[in-house]
C-alpha cells in the first residue's frame, strides 16, 4: 500500500468511526476552558508583539508547526491548501451580514474621486454605493465588536498552528514528526481533496475553538497599528492631510486594500500599511493593491518605516525620520523593551 492509499484509509476511518476521541488531551492550545483561555489571553497581552509563531507548542508539537509555518501563504492559497475558504466555510454560520453602503459614504466618495474605482457610483441623491458592500459579513464577538478571528483565514502562523492542533487531536504528531516540509506539504495536498479536510475540522473543532487561534493575528495587529500610527506622522511631516483611516473589522480595507487615505496639493493617495517593509514592497505585485499609491512598511533594522510611492509606474523609496520616532516614546517602549 502506498502513502496517499494509507493516508486515504487513515481519514476514512477517522471520519466514519462514531467513538468520540478526546485522546487524554490537555493541552492548553487543545482544549480551552474559560479560565485558561482568560489566562492566555492575559499572558498575550503581557507580551504584545513578542509572541512568536508556534510558542504555545512544545517538543515533537513545535517541531511540526514549525515545518508547517515554513509552507507559508500556500496554507492560504487557492492554488494551495485553501485554507482561506475552508475557514470560511467553518465560520460561516457564525457571521453577521449587512449592508455597509450607508457606513462608508465618506471613503467611498473619496475613492470615486481618485476615478480609479469604477465599482463605486454616485447616485443622482449624491449618496455612493457599490455592490462590494451590499453583503458584509463579520464574526462578532460577545460584546458584538468585530472578533480577530476575522482574519484566520488570512494569516498563515495562526493557520499553521491550528493545523497542528488539528493533528495533535488526531494523534498524527509523532506521524507528521518524521516528515520535512515538502513531505507535510504532499501529506497536506492529499487530505484536502474531497473535502476531507474541512470534515476533519467539523470532526474535531467547535466553532468558538477556532477564536483562540488568532495569537499571531493580534500580535501582528499591535505592530500593524503601531506602523500605520507612524506611517501617519511620516505623511504629515512630507505635507500630507489625512482624510480616513480604517481600523479592525474595517471593509474599505477588505475590498479595496485602503488602510489610509490621504491628501496633498488635491490629489488623494490611498495607502497601505504592513507590519514590515519587505511585505510592503511584495503587496505592489498583487492585484489586490491595484489602487493603492503608497506602501509602507517598518524597516528591515526595526529603526523607522520604508514607504514606497508608487506614481505612473515608477516607484519612489522614503523612510521615515528619526526625529519623528523620537518624538514617539510610547513607540520606542513597546518595541524595544
Amino acid at each position: 500500500m502506498n502513502k496517499e492509499e494509507n493516508n486515504n484509509d487513515m481519514m476514512d476511518f477517522i471520519l466514519n468511526d462514531n467513538e468520540t476521541y478526546d485522546n487524554g488531551l490537555s493541552h492548553p492550545s487543545v482544549e480551552f476552558e474559560e479560565n485558561e483561555r482568560k489566562e492566555a489571553d492575559r499572558i498575550l497581552q503581557e507580551k504584545e508583539i513578542d509572541y512568536k509563531c508556534c510558542e504555545r507548542f512544545y517538543g515533537n508539537e513545535k517541531l511540526v508547526c514549525d515545518n508547517i509555518r515554513k509552507l507559508g501563504s500556500w496554507l492560504g492559497d487557492y492554488d494551495g491548501l485553501n485554507m482561506k475558504d475552508i475557514v470560511n466555510k467553518l465560520l460561516e454560520d457564525e457571521k453577521e451580514c449587512v449592508d455597509m453602503n450607508p457606513k462608508y459614504q465618506k471613503p467611498m466618495g473619496y475613492l470615486h474621486k481618485t476615478g480609479k474605482v469604477k465599482d463605486i457610483i454616485k447616485k443622482t441623491d449624491g449618496s455612493y454605493y457599490t455592490r462590494k458592500l451590499t453583503n458584509c459579513c463579520l464574526v462578532k464577538d460577545e460584546n458584538g465588536e468585530w472578533d480577530y478571528v476575522n482574519k484566520l483565514n488570512t494569516n498563515y502562523n495562526d493557520l499553521s498552528e491550528l493545523l497542528t492542533t488539528l493533528f495533535l487531536k488526531g494523534g498524527k504528531i509523532e506521524e507528521l514528526t518524521k516528515m520535512n516540509s515538502g513531505e507535510i506539504k504532499m501529506y497536506l495536498t492529499n487530505i484536502r481533496k474531497n473535502n476531507v479536510l474541512l470534515k476533519l475540522f467539523m470532526k474535531y473543532f467547535t466553532v468558538d475553538e477556532y477564536k483562540d487561534f488568532t495569537y499571531n493575528t493580534k500580535g501582528n495587529t499591535v505592530r500593524g497599528d503601531y506602523v500605520e500610527d507612524l506611517t501617519k506622522q511620516m505623511l504629515e511631516k512630507e505635507g500630507y492631510t489625512s482624510l480616513y483611516e480604517g481600523g479592525n473589522g474595517d471593509f474599505i480595507d477588505m475590498k479595496y486594500g485602503v488602510d489610509l487615505i490621504v491628501e496633498k496639493d488635491g490629489d488623494i493617495s490611498l495607502v497601505q500599511v504592513k507590519s514590515r517593509a519587505t511585505t510592503a514592497k511584495y503587496s505592489m505585485t498583487k492585484d489586490s493593491y491595484r489602487y493603492i499609491n503608497i506602501f509602507a512598511g517598518e524597516s528591515p533594522d526595526g529603526n523607522g518605516i520604508t514607504m514606497y510611492h508608487r506614481k505612473d509606474g515608477l516607484i519612489t523609496v522614503s523612510v521615515i525620520g528619526k526625529d519623528v520616532l523620537n518624538s514617539n516614546m510610547e513607540y520606542l517602549m513597546k518595541r524595544y523593551s
